[in-house]
This record gives C-alpha cells, structure tokens and sequence, in this order.
C-alpha cells in the first residue's frame, strides 16, 4: 500500500524594480523578507546564519552578536541571509536572487491550494510594505510576478515536492528506472493540457511558436538529472528526503508552471498525487514510454489542437489527450478499489471533465477555469479587436525578435522580405506583438485588489475566474499550518516559542532554554512526515508550555540534547 502523498510547492518569484536603470534582484528580495515581520505581526524563525546589520558579523547563534538582547527578535539581526521558517509552517527565503515562497506540506490538495495562495498573498503585502515606506528611491517600486520567464532567455521555476516510500524512490533512481519512462514521464509530459500557464512566444532556441499552454517547457533539454537551472532534467533526481530517509524520500517535480488559477493548482497537485499512488502500488500496467520526452514536451506545448499524434517508443502514436485517458481509466478502477477518499474522486471528476472538453474541441468552456485557457481567450479577444490572428502572429514573430536589437532592424527588414511579409505593416505587427507580450507578463501580477490589481486578479475580482477557495481560507492558511501533516506541530513550535528556537528545518527544531545555571539546548526532530498532525497534537498541546516539556512529549533520548555550561 502507498504511503499517503503530502505534497508542498515551491514558488521562485520573478522581481523587477520599475523606474530603476539598475538594481539588485538580491537586495529587492531581502527587502521583502525584512518586510515579513511588519506585515504578518506573526513569529518567523531565521534559518542558517544570522546578519548582524550595523556591525556586519554572521553567526549561527544570535545571542553570539555583542549588544543583541533577545535573539532573533532584536532590531540588529536581519532575517536575512534570506530563509525564515513561518509560523503557518511554510519557508520564505531567497533563491538564485528571487523571493521563493515553499508552502507547508499537506495531504489534502485543497489545503496545498490555499497554502499557496496564502504565499502568494503575503509575498504581495511585503511587496505593498516596501513600496508604501519609503524604501526605495522616489519613482522606484518592487514589482512581483508569478511566472517562469522573463523572455530574455531567463527561467525560473515552481516545483513541487511529493511523499514517497523509500522503496519507489530507489526503484526510480536506481533499481527500476523503466518506471520513470513507461509511467511517470508521459503523465508528466501530457497533463500540461491542464496544468500549463500559457505562454506568448518561445525560448531557449526553441521551435517558434505564437502561444504555448506551458511557459517552461522550450527550457528542458535532459530526460533525467540532479540539477534546475541549467541542462533541465524532466525528472529530478535530487535526493534530500527532509525525513527518515529510510522510510520515506521526496519526489522533486521541476517541470511545471506556476499557477495563478485555482483549479489549475489543484487539478497539479490532486492528479498527480493519484498517478503517484497509483505508480507506487503497481496499478499501472500498460507501456507508455515516449520515443522522445524532451520533444514530446515541446510539441504538446504548442499543439493549441490537442490532436498531434505524439511518439511512441513501441512504434505507436497517441495524443496528450489519449495519454490522459489512459490515466484516467487506471485512477477510476484503482480509485474502486482501493476505497479512497471523497477528495480524491471529486480530483477525479473535475480532471475527466476537463479532457472530455478538450476532447470534444471545446477548450472555451475552460476560459473560467484553467490558467492557459483563461489567457488564451483575453489574448484573442485582443486579436479579434485588431483583426488579426496568431498565424499571422506567429508569421512576423522571426521578425520582430531580431529587430528587437537596434543594429539588427535592417537584416529584419531583409528578414520580412524573404518571407514575403510587407514591411510597411512593422509598426503595427510589432505593437501587437508587444501588447501580447506584455498581456501575458500582466497575467501574473499578483496584485490582488484594488484598481492596481494584476490582469489575472481583475478578470477573478469580475467574477470571470472559477474558484475553488474563499477568501477566509487563504487568510486562515497566512497564519496557520496545515492540520493533516508535521507542519501542524512545527508551525506550531515556531508560533509559541519563537524567542527560544535557535535553528529550524522542515525536520527538525532545536530550542533553548536558559536558567541561572546553564542553557540547555533541545534538539526536537520530526522524521515522519505524517505524524505531529492536529489530531496528533491538539490534546496535549496546551500543556506544552517550555521547551522543556516539549521536549519530555517526544521522549528524546538525552544524548540528542547538548548542555551548555
């Protein structure tokens, strides 16, 4: 039997400072973590080294910085370095010089839902804080957007992390690693039916392309390998089990978009947890290795027809969609089966009705529902208005791109009239062409109120967004851990004794405790993921009022703790 499928997502943010010649990426995103305390009024745990501002000193342990009175709450100590744990269980830190915002890990694919707009959510109000305080010089302001691309050749990504046993773990990396081939990847290549952002253009000296359904697949070019920002693997072997790694291991999926639709989130997370348990059982039988992953990536990407017949390694051909239905008819017998839950049928239902759609060639029926089909129609609803189409987009695309650069204009004039296309339509085509572009980087403004909201919260606030969440949830989830895993217990720790934690991970929390004669230091680890649930937790959990009580609950032994003289 598979292990339950908590699940976490990893949101790297794209950060640009508007009225600026230059800035640092680095230094904007430490001013929206610095922002975390003024905004949430909520405890946030520093993780790795300390910074202390007027003196410039690191340490591991604040109290080692001269003068600094209480730790981590003191006005010297930046929370900087970048990587704060959260009271709602969630990290928040720097990477690559962009904030990324990890939710805490869940069971429930709602719960990952609302986690993650709560992230998005509080990375918007830091954002508002720094701007509305004088932070920045006079008609300079941060602006945050959550996609993965900045169309200079640039990507960055939202990954999600999985819960598997140890043994499908060592099976995909190094025992049974068909598996990766025959059941993992096809259902990875082809849900970006369902699960892609969208896209104007293409990348990375990809084919071009007018519009995509994804935004990252032009940047993936390996079918397996342990790194993210360069030579992009499909599947990620990165192995950092942030558990007991001789139970469990952490799938690390880097191919998917970042999702500012609801439903797109939750069908990501609440399919791929299906086929995951399913692939974990051995509920997958039949064979559907691709003869070309990376390309097959590519090609469903662009095919706006969800009818291009995709290669097979066995000689055959199916479409994304065909690929689905075979998903699709594995969950619902194994869903029989094996007796799940209410959620996982109602994922079921909502990712049959969405290929039933496309099937039937109706993706504007989705234009309330998923991210690419919600772009899509606002982008065409602007080339009707100009009266013009994507092939012609897409026709003039070589064109334009090359004469982005100013020394290159007259080899595009040349360009055109190779291809037959009249130069005396340039200005027009390139004002369309940018106005498209620049809709899309709109799209994913996470404003989310007010006459300054981006284009995908306008559209939401309108009513021409389906929801899946109400407002109070993602607000509860900006100060609270999810109940059905160990982030309930860790969010929790970081809540009440937030001046006593020295270090923080997801697996572990060490405490001190100071008396007149010695400070002794807690190390609490929490290896298994599943447990340190609110129902785990909520009986006892008011009795826990020191580190030291907490520490005689979890009935460490004593050498896992250090006393200091």
């Amino acid at each position: 039997m598979s292990v339950p499928k908590a699940a976490g997502i990893e949101t790297e943010y794209g950060i640009m400072v508007w009225g600026a010649n230059e800035f640092s990426p680095f230094q904007a995103s430490q001013l929206l973590l610095n922002a975390y305390q003024r905004v949430a009024r909520r405890p946030a745990i520093p993780m790795g080294v300390y910074y202390n501002v007027q003196t410039g000193d690191m340490a591991e342990d604040p109290a080692e910085f001269e003068g600094s009175e209480d730790g981590a709450s003191s006005a010297v100590i930046s929370y900087g370095l970048g990587s704060l744990m959260l009271a709602n269980g969630a990290r928040y830190y720097i990477d690559h010089a962009h904030p990324e915002y990890c939710t805490p890990e869940s069971l429930a694919p709602r719960h990952v839902v609302a986690a993650d707009k709560a992230g998005e959510r509080i990375v918007a109000q830091c954002t508002q804080q720094v701007n509305s305080n004088g932070l920045l010089p006079d008609g300079q302001q941060i602006q945050i957007y959550k996609n993965n691309s900045d169309q200079k050749g640039n990507s960055y990504g939202c990954h999600e992390n999985y819960l598997l046993s140890m043994d499908l773990f060592e099976d995909l990396l190094r025992r049974r690693s068909h598996i990766i081939y025959r059941y993992l990847l096809p259902y990875l290549v082809t849900r970006t039916v369902f699960s892609g952002a969208g896209k104007v253009g293409y990348e990375n000296r990809s084919a071009p392309a007018s519009f995509q359904l994804a935004q990252r697949a032009d940047f993936f070019e390996m079918l397996t390998g342990v790194q993210t920002t360069y030579q992009r693997p499909l599947f990620n072997m990165r192995d950092e089990s942030h558990s007991d790694r001789h139970t469990f291991r952490r799938l690390h999926v880097i191919l998917g978009d970042a999702n500012m639709a609801e439903i797109s989130t939750y069908l990501k997370i609440g399919v791929t947890q299906l086929v995951l348990h399913m692939i974990e059982d051995g509920f997958i039988k039949t064979d559907l290795t691709l003869a070309d992953p990376v390309g097959a990536f590519q090609q469903v990407s662009r095919d706006l027809t969800f009818q291009q017949p995709i290669q097979l390694e066995n000689g055959g051909t199916m479409t994304a969609l065909d690929v689905q239905d075979v998903y699709l008819e594995h969950a619902e017998r194994y869903l029989e089966e094996h007796a799940r839950t209410d959620e996982q049928w109602a994922v079921w239902e909502r990712w049959g009705a969405v290929i039933d759609m496309l099937r039937a060639g109706n993706w504007p029926a989705l234009n309330k529902t998923l991210d690419w089909a919600i772009k899509r129609h606002v982008l065409e609803r602007y080339l009707n208005g100009q009266q013009t189409d994507w092939a012609t987009v897409q026709n003039w695309q070589p064109v334009l791109e090359l004469a982005i650069k100013p020394a290159l204009v007259t080899t595009a004039e040349a360009l055109a009239t190779d291809m037959g296309l009249p130069w005396a339509d340039y200005e027009k085509q390139r004002e369309i062409y940018f106005t498209l572009r620049r809709l899309d980087l709109e799209y994913h403004d996470i404003r989310y109120e007010g006459t300054g909201a981006g284009l995908f919260y306008r559209l939401q606030n309108a009513g021409h967004v389906e929801r899946l969440l109400t407002e109070d949830e993602i607000a509860h989830y900006m100060t609270t851990p999810p109940p059905d895993t160990r982030a309930w217990l860790r969010g929790k720790i970081v809540e009440r004794f937030a001046r006593q934690i020295v270090g923080a991970d997801w697996s572990y929390v060490k405490l001190q405790q100071t008396d007149t004669t010695q400070k002794l230091i807690y190390h609490l680890e929490f290896p298994n993921p599943l447990l340190g649930t609110e129902q785990n937790m909520a009986s006892i959990w008011d009795q826990l009022r020191t580190p030291e009580q907490l520490f005689a609950q979890f009935k460490v032994n004593d050498q896992d703790s250090d006393t200091q003289n």
